[in-house]
């Protein structure tokens, strides 16, 4: 009809009529059954930091199942199903005792691997017991945190360990940092996959923790570097390389580790050199996640500092206003949602690093949905069984000061430095 205008006549980029948005599943997804939560299982996840394992028994979720958490009166951590094979009560209220944890119902005992060690109500205490089991997973005890594998048990990796973990001094320790990237709380109501990919995002540094809110770490930060990203068999790096005022470079190297490791450079430079520590973004279910950093420090001395905000204060002492004044990682992550929508979003040639986690995560999820082996995973079974159940994994990140002098030989990724005024 005359003087009638479609929505494309008029579209001025109003919200009205808006595409609502939606995630992509191979992203986000973590319950068991889905093929993204099917490649989070091939891997060692932590679940709780060795602390948190006690005779009392104690409540944990992750990739949206509910599991109980104990330690046996002879030390061993088990990680159960909290419903009890036997007529269903929860194991939550359970009773530790020296060999395993005690139904409160009929009194049946599991050891830690779920095995049934007395039935107390059956005769001779359960004839038959060895014929029942607990569902349990296999826990690993590492430094300051306990993890578990969640996945089918013929394809059970061995358990890596980290080089800047390994030969601590009679000086050293490894404490756990259990806050959100370094500032606010330690559990987030959001998608662990957005907490993530963001340690492959340097361009936010410059805006969010300089510009916006900053600075809110280091000041030479804010200069501003060449940036390039690199893919690996294990995952992704970026490096950001600034000439400082003296002449020299700070060489910044930041890892994505798959599934779900970041080993993020201390950006108050506190450290320099190879990092003294790193991540896990551990999915409690699809929209809620904790992150837990491991550090290697001397004994008694300070752990990883936390920024300060608007006039020195922490995190947590800031106000509503206070947030919106000087957001942080927490804010801007959470901020996109329990979920956030892929569909709708616009990426640009900054979000390269992001795209780079993006694609090989998906390519991950691919192969394990097409029976293929994940990457950064060596089977168990496919290793000797006299050699050692540990795997060794070298680790890049770092805050590396380069010099006229310096060897690069003993500089990791040292070709992006070409790139800069070096000589």
């Amino acid at each position: 009809m005359p003087g009638t205008s479609t929505s494309q006549d008029t579209d001025d980029g109003r919200a009205y009529g808006r595409t609502v948005g939606t995630p992509n599943p191979e992203l986000v997804e973590v319950e068991a059954g889905t093929p993204a939560g099917e490649l989070l299982r091939r891997y060692w996840q932590p679940v709780a930091t060795t602390a948190e394992a006690t005779t009392r028994p104690r409540k944990v979720r992750i990739l949206g199942e509910d599991l109980i958490l104990f330690r046996d009166g002879q030390g061993r951590p088990g990680l159960l199903e909290p419903r009890c094979c036997h007529r269903g009560t929860t194991l939550y209220i359970g009773q530790v005792e020296d060999d395993g944890i005690r139904c409160p119902y009929h009194g049946w005992l599991f050891a830690s691997d779920g095995t049934c060690l007395d039935q107390p109500c059956e005769p001779d205490r359960g004839r038959n017991r060895a014929s029942y089991r607990q569902p349990w997973y296999p826990v690993v005890e590492y430094h300051s945190l306990l993890f578990a594998y969640l996945g089918p048990p013929e394809k059970q990796p061995l358990f890596p360990t980290y080089d800047i973990f390994d030969d601590l001094d009679d000086d050293e320790e490894t404490v756990v940092v259990d806050h959100f990237a370094f500032g606010g709380p330690s559990v987030a109501p959001c998608n662990w996959f957005q907490t993530h990919e963001n340690v492959m995002d340097p361009y936010h540094v410059f805006i969010l923790h300089n510009a916006i809110s900053g600075p809110q770490f280091d000041p030479r930060l804010e200069i501003w570097p060449t940036i390039d990203w690199q893919r690996h068999p294990w995952g992704v790096t970026s490096t950001q390389d600034r000439v400082l005022e003296d002449g020299t470079i700070l060489h910044r190297i930041t890892e994505t580790r798959f599934p779900n490791i970041r080993v993020v450079a201390t950006p108050n430079l506190s450290v320099l050199g190879k990092t003294n520590n790193m991540s896990w973004a551990i999915p409690i279910d699809a929209t809620t996640t904790r992150v837990v950093a491991m550090l290697r420090v001397k004994k008694g001395g300070e752990t990883q500092g936390l920024p300060t905000y608007g006039d020195g204060k922490s995190w947590f002492e800031l106000d509503d206003e206070g947030h919106q004044r000087y957001p942080g990682d927490y804010e801007t992550q959470v901020g996109q949602g329990p979920v956030t929508h892929h569909s709708t979003e616009r990426l640009s040639s900054t979000d390269r690093g992001v795209s780079m986690v993006r694609r090989q995560f998906i390519e991950q999820v691919q192969a394990v949905a097409e029976g293929r082996d994940p990457l950064g995973v060596t089977l168990a079974s496919s290793t000797d069984a006299s050699s050692a159940s540990l795997r060794s994994e070298t680790i890049l990140a770092g805050n590396y000061i380069v010099t006229p002098t310096t060897d690069l030989s003993q500089i990791p990724l040292a070709d992006t430095l070409q790139d800069t005024s070096r000589h």
